[in-house]
C-alpha cells in the first residue's frame, strides 16, 4: 500500500520546498510515496514539482504577520460567538449550514501552525488508501533516507528533541505563557516532543489529528501548537495510542540544541549519526547549523533516477 509525507506550505520560500520536496524523490518514487504540500496560492515553480509527483492541495488560510487589530477584533468576536454557541449545539440544531463553517474560519484566520492540524484532517478523512502517513514541517525538513518501516503498528510516533522543561528556552516559555507558572512546574525536568513531525498509519495520524483539532475549534486562541499537543501528552489525555522515539537514533533527527547537534557529522554528502556514521532519514531544523545547511544551500536537484527503492 502507498505511503503519504503531507507538509503545509504556506508563505515557504521556492529553496525549502525544492529540499523538502525533491529530497523525498530522492528516497520514494510517486509509485510508493504520495507528496502533499498544503498551499494558499499557487506559484509558477510548482509546475516543476508536479512533474515530478507532488501533489498540491488548497488551504483557505490567508494569515499574515501584520493583520491589524481591528481585523484581530472582528476575528475574535465572530469566533468566540460562534464557538459559544456550538457549545450549546444552536447552530448544529437550527443553522448546520452555519456550523460547517466554523472550522472553515478558524483555517482561514489564524496561524499556520493551528490550521494546517485542520487542513490535514480534511485530506486524511477524504484520502484513507495510505499505509503510513508522515506529517512534517516544511521549511526545515530534508529526506536522507527511507523512514517507512513494514511494521504493523497500531499508533502513531513523536520524536524526542533533546530539550528538558526548565532548561529550554522556547518550549518552558510557550508551556508557561500556555498553561501558567504551576502547570510548568508540574513537568519541569520531564522532555517535549517536537511536534515538527509525526509518523504512524493512516487510521491512526487521523485519530491524532482529529483530537488536536477537536482542541483548536474548541481553545482556536492565545496558545502555540507545540505547547497544547505536549500539554495533552503529559496529562493523559491523548486516546490515540503512540509512542516516543528518542532523538537522533530513530528515523527522525531534530537538532533544536547543541545536544543534537553535536550527535550528528555530516560527511560524504549527508547528515549522520556519530555513534555509527549512520545516515539519518529525516533531519529536522537542519538550516539551524552551519554545517548541515551548506549541504543543501544549493537546493536539490532531482534525478528520477537517484530514487532508490525503500
Amino acid at each position: 500500500m502507498k505511503n503519504l509525507v503531507m507538509g503545509f506550505g504556506t508563505n515557504q520560500s521556492e529553496h525549502s520546498l525544492e529540499v523538502f520536496c525533491r529530497s523525498l524523490r530522492r528516497i520514494y518514487t510517486p509509485d510508493q510515496c504520495d507528496l502533499v504540500i498544503i498551499t494558499n496560492r499557487y506559484e509558477d515553480f510548482f509546475a516543476g514539482f508536479a512533474r515530478e509527483g507532488v501533489h498540491f492541495m488548497s488551504t483557505t488560510s490567508t494569515y499574515k504577520p501584520t493583520t491589524g487589530k481591528f481585523a484581530k477584533a472582528i476575528n475574535r468576536i465572530v469566533l468566540n460567538t460562534m464557538r459559544g454557541a456550538m457549545r450549546v449545539k444552536l447552530f448544529e440544531k437550527k443553522m448546520p449550514e452555519i456550523a460547517a463553517s466554523y472550522p472553515v474560519l478558524v483555517e482561514t484566520w489564524h496561524h499556520p501552525q493551528i490550521v494546517r492540524w485542520l487542513a490535514y484532517k480534511r485530506f486524511l478523512t477524504l484520502n484513507r488508501a495510505y499505509g503510513q502517513v508522515f506529517l512534517a514541517d516544511v521549511k526545515d525538513v530534508v529526506f536522507q533516507g527511507p523512514m517507512f518501516s513494514g511494521e504493523g503498528a497500531d499508533y502513531v510516533s513523536f520524536f524526542e528533541q533533546d530539550e528538558i522543561y526548565g532548561k529550554c528556552y522556547w518550549d518552558t516559555k510557550w508551556y508557561r505563557e500556555a498553561w501558567g507558572q504551576a502547570a510548568l512546574a508540574k513537568v519541569t525536568g520531564k522532555r517535549p516532543v517536537c511536534i515538527g513531525t509525526v509518523l504512524g498509519p493512516h487510521p491512526a495520524a487521523l485519530s491524532f489529528v482529529a483530537e488536536v483539532c477537536t482542541f483548536f475549534e474548541l481553545h482556536p486562541f492565545g496558545r502555540i501548537e507545540q505547547s497544547v499537543v505536549n500539554f495533552l501528552l503529559l496529562n493523559d489525555l491523548v486516546r490515540t495510542p503512540y509512542r516516543v522515539v528518542d532523538n537522533i537514533i530513530g528515523p527522525v533527527a531534530t537538532l533544536a540544541n547543541d545536544v543534537a547537534h553535536n550527535a550528528t557529522v555530516t560527511r560524504d554528502g549527508y547528515i549522520r549519526r556519530v555513534v555509527d556514521g549512520s545516515i539519518i532519514p529525516v533531519v529536522h531544523m537542519y538550516d539551524r547549523w552551519k554545517d548541515t545547511n551548506e549541504l543543501y544551500r544549493g537546493g536539490m536537484p532531482f534525478d528520477a533516477k537517484e530514487a532508490v527503492q525503500a
